[in-house]
């Protein structure tokens, strides 16, 4: 009956709400015999379809959603969604353009759009898509960041500049928009507004950490601390969602903060966050000093590094403070004078084909028990190195409470 068939939906609904999209999609088939053509079953069979690891198959059910219901916004949008997941940039492009034809007020729907526009390099086609995504949510700095880059990769300094400006005045200090307009402002020439944003000597605070509670010296703790991440489940070769390249990364600590060496480093981070602070009190009118957030929370990870292992120039652009602190790094890579192999290097950004401006750098080399501290917008990356050893580092953020 319809009411048994609405219960079995409800059922798989409550499913896959608790977590369970293998009994979820189950349920789902079991309606499917009955109702071969619902496009509400085949949308969401496809959901849990690809929750449980068929790709090819979720899209098959979004597909067969979309033609039997053309205008079902929910499926052409999970259809855009899986696509561009699935590496499909030209089915990604005609599914966001359907969705965005089928829910215009949507600004959601536009910036998706201009995402994978932007990720194929149709500029053009992009900006127009932020562009209307803004028209219809100007106070989103997100949004403003977005057009931003665009504007960088056309090499329309002046008005990705702008953008720039647009975002921090709905939300002072976001790291994403300050990491863009120093770009613009080196491009532009105009070096004293880029130095005072981009202030190395100012902004970059070394620490050098005090052996913690229940370890005999700091070599102890670093031997600790780096088995600790050469051993974490979570250690990936090459993770395909950040800049490691040729190298492992963990996950976030965040279940281990308080277990093992992290108990000590965790500490050790709170106290030199806070030593930060107190020599950088605000200064009204600079663009990272004059807004400090009121709370931070503390996120972890490690990365392990080997022979022309090395992370490419990024920032970490949902902080307001991040900094590194060195485990394990053999001396061959504390040769000052030589390529600096190894070392962490500060202010060269993401390449833009129409950039011309000589980046301006500073390099600071991984010591062992030494941390350091800098604005999350600061661009930053590892200098690869051909050393036959290994380099454990561990990265933190301090994460805004509160995040426009």
């Amino acid at each position: 009956s319809v009411e048994e068939l609405q219960a079995l939906f409800e059922k798989a609904s409550n499913r896959f709400e608790a977590g369970d999209p293998a009994a979820a999609r189950d349920i789902l088939l079991r309606l499917l015999d009955h109702l071969p053509d619902n496009p509400y079953i085949l949308t969401h069979l496809g959901t849990t379809t690809y929750q449980t690891g068929n790709s090819e198959l979720a899209r098959a059910y979004l597909e067969r959603a979309v033609a039997v219901q053309p205008d079902l916004d929910e499926a052409w949008r999970n259809l855009a969604q899986l696509s561009f997941e699935m590496g499909d940039m030209d089915g990604a492009i005609a599914a966001f353009t359907r969705l965005c034809q089928l829910t215009p007020s949507d600004p959601q729907a536009h910036a998706w759009r201009g995402n994978v526009l932007q990720e194929t390099a149709r500029y053009p086609e992009a900006l127009a898509a932020y562009e209307a995504a803004l028209a219809l949510d100007p106070q989103s700095a997100g949004l403003w960041v977005k057009k931003s880059r665009v504007l960088l990769q056309e090499g329309s300094w002046e008005a990705a500049l702008d953008a720039t400006e647009r975002a921090t005045a709905v939300q002072p200090g976001c790291t994403g928009a300050l990491a863009l307009r120093s770009v613009a402002l080196a491009e532009l020439g105009r070096e004293g507004e880029w130095r005072e944003l981009v202030d190395f000597e100012r902004l970059i605070q070394t620490f050098t950490v005090d052996t913690p509670a229940g370890f005999d010296d700091m070599g102890a703790f670093n031997r600790a601390l780096s088995a600790f991440c050469i051993e974490h489940p979570t250690l990936t070769f090459n993770p395909s969602d950040n800049t490691t390249t040729e190298g492992s990364q963990t996950a976030n600590f965040s279940g281990d903060a308080v277990v093992g060496p992290l108990r000590g480093l965790h500490a050790a981070i709170a106290r030199c966050a806070d030593a930060y602070a107190a020599a950088h009190p605000p200064a009204p009118g600079h663009p990272f000093l004059g807004q400090r957030p009121d709370a931070c929370a503390i996120v972890i990870w490690g990365t392990v590094l080997a022979r022309h292992g090395h992370q490419s120039s990024h920032i970490h652009r949902d902080a307001w403070l991040s900094g590194v602190y060195y485990a394990q790094a053999a001396d061959v890579l504390r040769d000052a004078e030589g390529d600096h192999a190894g070392w962490i290097e500060f202010g060269r950004p993401q390449p833009y084909a129409k950039a011309k401006a000589i980046p301006t750098v500073r390099r600071y080399p991984p010591v062992e028990g030494t941390l350091y501290m800098f604005p999350s917008y600061f661009y930053h990356r590892t200098i690869p190195f051909a050393a036959d050893v290994q380099r454990v580092s561990i990265a933190f953020d301090l994460i805004p409470a509160r995040r426009a």
